[in-house]
């Protein structure tokens, strides 16, 4: 409850609801989306600010994050 989400650099795919503020009778908290991709995806939702992240880290495209995920992941 009144948390606050970063949601950014993804790919959604066939995604009902890709982001959601507030869920069922929780405090809505806050959701910044930024830099994704939604393929056949509702849309996303979003409201009001987050922190800035408190350290440094480098964002891969969001339009390479499917063949990424799909290259490495599962058992090798």
């Amino acid at each position: 409850m009144n948390g606050g989400v970063l949601v950014e650099g993804n790919y959604f795919e066939g995604v009902d609801e890709p982001t959601l503020v507030g869920y069922a009778g929780s405090d809505p908290g806050t959701l910044v989306q930024r830099n994704n991709v939604f393929v056949s995806s509702g849309s996303p939702e979003s409201a009001g600010s987050v922190n800035s992240i408190p350290y440094s880290y480098s964002l891969q495209s969001a339009a390479n994050a499917k063949s990424s995920v799909q290259l490495g992941a599962g058992a090798r």
